[in-house]
């Protein structure tokens, strides 16, 4: 099982993409995922998740530091609990895209955003945040009938990535690797001109400061400046694509809560302004951000020191 990201020595300050577990360690969640379901793959999670409050000490910090920003205490327990929910978010991600969507009950709330968003024709920008389970979002979204493009980072190892690549061969949407090149801007832009849904998190800056060219922005966060990417506000505001916020956080075994705001319509006044309007698009999404969080505290996956600029 793939543990929580953690940053490298050489940038202690940076996500790195990667994340920790090897290959006969995911191949066992895998093979539990589909051929038992998940609860098997809780029990077995439960020992897992102890096993990296002690051996991930840079991620358990992090998690710390994020706990104490909400005012949450715990200590080792804490580290715990949000170890083992974000374990479970990603069994839920396995579980869905493996073939059980049909097992899950799906709350949606605001799917009539995102439909008026698309009658449009001009595709739509929708951001997300490592909290809750994006990724099965996207895989459900099929429900509205049109293209589905997730912008990832793939930076994981090559044996692991092809276990999940395997694994995972049946999803029913799209992958742009955000991997810096022109080719992975222009995949964004050719999506939306063709009425499509974008989706991409909004959270993390590592390849982001080389779509569109923008740089990461400072935004206040729970109580401090964070780093947050530009890209996703340019993108919109560049294709003329309505840009929605949604988030899918996870109220139960086999359950999640889908919510999606209102379309935003992001156009840059000026050169002059750009960099204002930039960060004021990046905190009104951080705000709802920490909404999300205070609601649900455990389902945050961000494991490195975010607030470290």
């Amino acid at each position: 099982m793939t543990s929580p990201h953690a940053p490298t020595a050489a940038a202690p300050a940076r996500w790195t993409g990667r994340t920790r577990g090897g290959i006969v360690g995911n191949s066992i969640f895998l093979a539990l995922v589909r051929l038992f379901g998940l609860r098997p793959a809780y029990a077995l999670l439960a020992f897992v998740a102890a096993y990296y409050v002690l051996s991930a000490p840079a991620a358990r910090r992090a998690s710390a530091d994020y706990r104490r920003r909400l005012g949450l205490r715990g200590g080792l327990w804490g580290a715990y609990r949000h170890f083992f929910s974000f374990g479970q978010i990603l069994l839920d991600r396995v579980a869905i895209i493996a073939g059980r969507a049909d097992a899950f009950r799906i709350e949606f709330d605001g799917e009539a955003h995102i439909r008026s968003a698309l009658q449009e024709g001009k595709g739509v920008v929708i951001i997300s945040a490592h909290c809750g389970n994006w990724e099965a979002a996207g895989h459900l979204l099929q429900r509205l009938g049109v293209p589905v493009n997730v912008v990832a980072y793939r930076g994981e190892a090559a044996h692991v990535r092809r276990l999940f690549d395997r694994a995972l061969r049946d999803r029913r949407f799209a992958l742009i690797e955000a991997d810096g090149s022109p080719d992975a801007a222009l995949a964004i832009m050719a999506a939306l001109a063709r009425g499509e849904i974008v989706a991409m998190h909004a959270d993390r800056t590592l390849g982001d400061e080389r779509i569109a060219g923008n740089p990461p922005l400072a935004v206040p966060f729970l109580g401090a400046p964070a780093r947050f990417p530009s890209g996703p506000y340019a993108v919109a505001a560049l294709s003329g694509s309505p840009l929605v916020h949604a988030f899918a956080l996870r109220e139960g075994t086999y359950r999640y809560h889908f919510r999606a705001y209102p379309p935003e319509h992001l156009r840059f006044a000026d050169r002059a302004s750009r960099g204002q309007l930039l960060q004021q698009w990046a905190g009104r999404f951080a705000e709802r951000l920490e909404a999300a969080l205070r609601q649900c505290p455990y389902q945050w996956g961000n494991f490195y020191p975010f607030w470290v600029l």
